[in-house]
């Protein structure tokens, strides 16, 4: 009778132990945050023993900041660097208004498990230091911000925007990015601080509306560029 070799499992790399470990500790300081969270705590949900985590992170902080740095890195940087790359214009604007409107409340493309952890990493940041917040924000501040800007002068020097007053400092671009977050945060608890009393398809369609509207868009451009069935074929 011949036997059946089992495979042993493969030993994993510093390199992949490090990510195991920063991934399965996302959960925990999601839930209690830095301050509220013991290292036994961390080395249980990563499966090894505290000292296993110490000889990949000195400390707790390192840790803490390498789960930050990783899940700030995961975000969708692709499509930001594609869109950015669009010539400046109100069509422009409409793609970026309408793409980043519905990865905030839809999450489209994340997957739930993920979104949540996001979602409560950045709400305790706010409430905390903001440490994590900042650094979340910073691809939005280095592209989406500018490219914004770019898109605005192009569609006003084209008519088919007004200047509002907020370009010249860039607050359309932040404006247009904090109405659709406020949206989740109040779409967050189950049942929904606030019940808008439509689907989050047609949530992201109003609210980009809004913000086009806000942002200086005139509705002839907007009626001219923006077709959210279409745009709903091509989301990931």
């Amino acid at each position: 009778m011949t036997r059946l070799k089992l495979k042993t499992p493969a030993k994993l790399t510093s390199e992949e132990r490090r990510a195991d470990i920063i991934r399965a500790v996302r959960y925990v300081f999601a839930e209690k945050g830095f301050d509220g969270t013991t290292t036994r705590e961390l080395a249980d949900a990563a499966g090894v023993s505290e000292a296993l985590l110490f000889k990949h992170f000195p400390n707790k902080e390192a840790l803490f900041t390498a789960m930050q740095h990783s899940c700030c890195n995961e975000q969708d940087q692709g499509r930001f660097e594609r869109l950015a790359a669009l010539e400046p214009s109100a069509s422009t604007l409409v793609l970026m208004v309408h793409f980043l409107t519905s990865k905030i409340i839809t999450g489209s493309g994340t997957p739930a498990d993920k979104r949540q952890i996001q979602n409560r990493l950045m709400l305790r940041s706010l409430a905390e230091d903001g440490e994590f917040a900042r650094l979340f924000l910073t691809r939005v501040s280095d592209l989406w911000i500018p490219k914004i800007r770019e898109c605005l002068k192009g569609a006003v020097a084209a008519g088919d925007a007004i200047d509002t007053g907020a370009l010249a400092a860039g607050l359309g671009g932040w404006f247009a990015h904090h109405v659709p977050v406020m949206v989740l945060i109040n779409s967050l608890p189950d049942p929904p601080a606030i019940d808008y009393g439509t689907s989050r398809k047609k949530l992201v369609e109003e609210t980009v509306l809004f913000c086009l509207r806000g942002l200086g868009l005139t509705e002839q451009a907007i009626r001219r560029y923006y077709n959210p069935q279409a745009l709903a074929l091509i989301e990931d």
